[in-house]
């Protein structure tokens, strides 16, 4: 399988969740884990790796990241409305409850209360997950809800030291 996925899609239960938390924190910022799994993909290969410049077509087998759970996590930010920091206790919960209920993380998520799903500087200047860095990578999601709270815009990232690759939304899951 390809460091970088072809594309992301996310369950109707883990949009709802979503949904939920990013609207319930209003005006903070929500943040939190995404469990799911990574499956093959059937006859893209290349497509998404060829437009981000990473390696030619033959060599890659596209595959799909899926979202299938929601683990919030209390924002601990000194600013919450502006930022998000993973509580460490909350994060130590979620890691224990992802491992208790056999769940594989395949990304973080925060919100953008006031502002569009497009990573910020604060999001380029302090990604907390330093472990990414140094590996493939990881999916890193923004949401941003309407100013009714109506409808929530997501924007799917591939996270790879200080690079923010374009993932592809393909749908949510009805």
């Amino acid at each position: 399988m390809n460091d970088i996925p072809l594309k992301a899609e996310l369950t109707s239960e883990a949009y709802q969740a979503l949904f939920a938390l990013t609207m319930d924190a209003l005006p903070h910022e929500a943040c939190g884990v995404l469990t799911g799994h990574r499956q093959p993909g059937h006859g893209l290969a290349g497509h998404r790796l060829a437009e981000i410049g990473s390696p030619a077509p033959a060599q890659a087998a596209a595959d799909v990241l899926r979202v299938t759970g929601v683990l919030p996590v209390k924002n601990a930010a000194a600013r919450p409305e502006t930022q998000f920091a993973f509580d460490p206790h909350d994060w130590v919960r979620a890691v224990y409850d992802m491992q208790k209920n056999r769940q594989s993380l395949v990304g973080f998520f925060h919100s953008h209360p006031g502002s569009p799903p497009v990573p910020s500087k604060a999001d380029h200047a302090g990604f907390p997950f330093a472990a990414v860095e140094h590996g493939s990578g990881t999916s890193y999601w923004i949401l941003s809800p309407d100013a009714l709270g109506r409808t929530l815009a997501i924007r799917t990232y591939w996270v790879r030291g200080e690079s923010f690759l374009p993932l592809m939304l393909a749908q949510i899951r009805v």
